[in-house]
């Protein structure tokens, strides 16, 4: 019985060596018999919860939120040395920067080889590290993230004489709406709100089929400027204190009082 066990585990080290052979030799990862032995005795396990710690920690830096993390591993080798197949990190209630707030998000790689250095404080990206991502935002976090950041007063700066109450965002089956009023000097303020749709244009989130309750030179111009200055257009996933991130919005739906954004982003790899 021994024998047969003992002959068992050779033929599966050999079976194991010959498929981790390729990878060994593009990737550069430890010999195929170190990490068949090592991932036996374990220390792949330890490894992985090393990673997740400190990949959780470096995400709570600049995007706060409750994360899960999965890795998928060479071998406990090259994970303590920042390599490794893939990752998919799932994060709720998430606020990046205390400015932008996002109730889900999933993230994973697409590339078979990653390589970051998560040892160093911050992280290194080794590598341009290529994800998909999925995106929730509910129609509260929205209203926060308003609130949070400049947006409106960029706004208001940029036309003359008038200020603009903070808005409030409706998501209404499949459009948008945003409600405020405008203060004018001398004058009782103006009850404004407009709807629109959401698309993708170039990678970006836009307004689109904007309609407004009232129509004059000065709403137009307000429009204008809440295109340009969309929150939504320059949602980013900047997760990690000083990596640049690239994004790509694929799709964007309302539904169910949320707006649903997926698409593609890399970060890349440190300079």
């Amino acid at each position: 019985m021994r024998v047969k066990f003992i002959l068992f585990l050779c033929i599966v080290i050999v079976a194991s060596s010959v498929c981790y052979a390729s990878e060994e030799q593009v990737y550069k990862t430890a010999p195929a018999f170190v990490r068949v032995t090592t991932n036996a005795i374990g220390y792949n396990l330890l490894a992985k919860k090393v990673a997740k710690v400190a990949l959780k920690k470096a995400l709570n830096k600049s995007a706060k939120g409750d994360y899960k993390i999965k890795i998928d591993s060479y071998s406990g080798v090259d994970l303590k040395k920042g390599k490794f197949r893939g990752l998919v990190i799932d994060g709720e209630n998430i606020s990046v920067d205390d400015e932008f707030f996002v109730s889900k998000l999933h993230i994973e790689t697409t590339s078979k080889y990653n390589y970051v250095d998560y040892n160093k404080d911050p992280i290194v990206f080794k590598n341009d590290l290529p994800m998909k991502y999925e995106i929730k935002i509910s129609e509260e976090d929205l209203n926060k993230s308003i609130k949070a950041n400049n947006t409106v007063s960029v706004i208001s700066a940029l036309i003359p004489l008038i200020s603009i109450d903070t808005p409030k965002v409706t998501l209404l089956n499949d459009k948008l709406k945003i409600s405020s009023a405008l203060k004018f000097p001398f004058r009782k303020s103006m009850k404004f709100s407009m709807t629109s749709d959401l698309a993708v244009k170039n990678g970006k989130v836009v307004f689109t089929n904007v309609k407004a309750s009232r129509n004059n030179e000065f709403t137009e111009k307000l429009i204008e400027l809440m295109n340009d200055k969309n929150m939504l257009e320059n949602v980013s996933v900047n997760m990690f204190d000083g990596a640049q991130t690239n994004m790509k919005v694929t799709n964007i739906k309302i539904e169910d009082k949320n707006i649903n954004i997926d698409g593609d982003l890399v970060i890349k790899k440190a300079e």
